[in-house]
């Protein structure tokens, strides 16, 4: 399966803050810092909707493996499709539904992968059984074949503050290159809230119309473009350190900043296929 992509220019610089050195740095604020022996962790993309009545069972499983494996899986669940994650249309009584899920970028998501069904996944869009989609009881096995390999990149936020007053978030990321990289990568950063309380269909509730449903994880937009921005263009050595600065990235105002986090993946823009993933809270 091939995604075109309107990838940013390579001028990136323009809209981040970019910085390049020869030496891994070490900081406190990530997981493994660009030290040795950095393990691959796996991001699972949960492509789910409010109205589809099998999604919440899917999340459950993602939750659970996230129980088994801990800060390694990182979960986003990405509401799409005009069928699952539109409002009700004509609206209902009692406003039931009433929420619009969708994003610009979890529609492009959605068009360049291909979704015809929910609930489906990606599994750092890895290949499993020939596909990047995958149903939720594929999810273990495609999780189980890569995750804890050995990286060839680490991703950690070296700086990730809110500013309430401006209700504004800034961040800093560090990729260190543990193995020498070819062109040809972006970085993407979605921003993410937890706990969204909101109705849901369940088939396994009782009743399946659920008015405080909790949302798990949920999509809210990419801080630097659906498909994020090019670094190491031109290739990257191992010991190799790229610093990339998003500062005062503003949120909307009915977001809840305690529970929100933003989520850093780096992938192979030819394959597709995601080579590491952190995730942080805001901090106050």
């Amino acid at each position: 399966m091939t995604i075109l992509k309107a990838l940013v220019p390579v001028a990136l610089c323009v809209v981040t803050g970019c910085d390049y050195v020869n030496d891994p740095l070490v900081d406190p604020g990530g997981s493994n810092n660009g030290g040795e022996g950095v393990t691959r962790k796996v991001l699972l993309e949960d492509f789910t909707g409010h109205t589809c009545n099998n999604c919440p069972s899917a999340t459950r499983t993602a939750l659970q493996l996230q129980d088994v494996y801990g800060e390694d899986l990182v979960i986003v669940g990405i509401h799409v499709t005009p069928n699952f994650a539109a409002p009700a249309d004509p609206p209902n009584p009692d406003g039931s539904y009433s929420t619009d899920f969708r994003t610009p970028e979890g529609n492009a998501y959605e068009s360049a992968l291909g979704i015809s069904f929910l609930p489906t996944g990606a599994v750092s869009r890895t290949l499993f059984n020939n596909s990047q989609l995958l149903s939720a009881s594929a999810w273990g096995s495609a999780i189980g074949e890569i995750i804890g390999e050995e990286a060839d990149l680490d991703i950690w936020f070296s700086q990730l503050t809110y500013d309430d007053a401006n209700n504004t978030v800034t961040a800093e990321v560090k990729i260190a290159v543990m193995n020498p990289i070819a062109s040809g990568h972006n970085l993407t950063i979605y921003l993410t809230e937890d706990h969204v309380t909101d109705w849901q269909l369940d088939n396994q509730a009782s009743p399946p119309d659920v008015e405080n449903y909790d949302h798990r994880h949920v999509f809210r937009t990419a801080v630097n473009g659906t498909w994020g921005v090019p670094f190491a263009t031109d290739g990257a050595a191992a010991g190799d350190t790229i610093t990339l600065s998003y500062p005062d990235f503003p949120l909307n105002a009915g977001w809840d900043p305690l529970n929100c986090s933003l989520v850093a993946y780096a992938y192979n823009t030819a394959s597709e296929e995601i080579l590491q993933v952190a995730d942080r809270k805001f901090e106050p």
